[in-house]
């Protein structure tokens, strides 16, 4: 059975959202942040969260929409030329552990490194189906952030490398068993993005490792993941593109925040370090699992 596409349009939870990382590795400051659109119930959420080896802190609210999809709460995305964003937020953020708020001003220009990668070179017919409840279209790409970041009045001046992501179609958080969507970027010739979306199914891959200046769609991968705690702490990963190429990477997670997206279903966003080949590289490993 083919995606009907126009009713997944009238589906409740059709979503469409943005979604920005980045990591600033002489500062060791981490930066994600996301607004999605879900028009059919009047609902647009946003998060922007900061990491640092002192800081983990962050914003999630939803409000209802309006006619600027790109805004919402203090955060703001706005792309200027095709590639080139300009990304801001000013507001508060909340250390849960803490107890303690901060103010925030971010001002940073994201610009592209690789072409835009459709996720539906990955899949096919079967596969595009099985992920329907999730996004019907995706969308990754890696680039530079380069800009500054105010917290209290102390400014930081942003210089690194991160992802970007957009997706639209149904979005139910509770849809998927499990997903796993982790990226690095080891310089700006070098980057990769693997996406495991476990359903009832069974298991979707998709992802592109960028490198002699080309995307390679990802079309499977082996993801031995490690805990402790209950919670993700290294992984190792076998990942294939469509030619049959193997890329091996080892991932290690330097800390992660955590993020309720609804009544049954956590997001845990961690900053990773990885290692491909001899190269050396930061990024996001985000986790989608049942709240514990």
């Amino acid at each position: 059975m083919n995606v009907n596409l126009e009713e997944l349009k009238e589906h409740e939870d059709w979503n469409e959202s943005y979604y920005f990382n980045f990591h600033d590795i002489r500062n060791d400051l981490t930066s994600f942040m996301r607004i999605g659109n879900k028009k059919n119930k009047n609902e647009k959420m946003m998060f922007f969260y900061l990491m640092s080896p002192n800081l983990t802190a962050g914003i999630k609210l939803e409000t209802t929409c309006d006619d600027d999809p790109w805004s919402n709460s203090g955060l703001h995305f706005q792309e200027n030329e095709p590639g080139i964003w300009e990304l801001k937020y000013e507001g508060p953020i909340l250390d849960p552990i803490k107890k303690e708020k901060y103010q925030v001003k971010m001002e940073v220009t994201w610009a592209a490194l690789n072409p835009l990668m459709d996720f539906i070179e990955c899949v096919d017919e079967k596969e595009t189906e099985m992920s329907s409840n999730v996004a019907s279209e995706h969308y990754e790409q890696f680039g530079i952030a380069r800009g500054r970041v105010e917290i209290d009045g102390e400014i930081i001046m942003i210089d690194a490398m991160g992802e970007r992501d957009k997706s639209i179609g149904v979005r139910e958080w509770g849809s998927p068993k499990m997903w796993m969507w982790i990226n690095s970027a080891f310089s700006q010739d070098d980057a990769f993005n693997i996406t495991k979306l476990s359903v009832e199914e069974g298991d979707i891959y998709a992802g592109y490792f960028y490198t002699e200046g080309t995307n390679q769609p990802l079309v499977k991968s082996k993801i031995d993941l490690k805990f402790q705690k209950g919670f993700p702490s290294d992984f190792k990963m076998v990942l294939y593109d469509k030619r049959g190429k193997e890329y091996e990477v080892d991932g290690e997670v330097v800390r992660f925040g955590m993020i309720p997206v609804d009544g049954e279903m956590m997001l845990i966003e961690t900053l990773s370090k990885y290692h491909w080949e001899d190269k050396e590289g930061y990024g996001i490993a985000e986790f989608l699992v049942p709240k514990i």
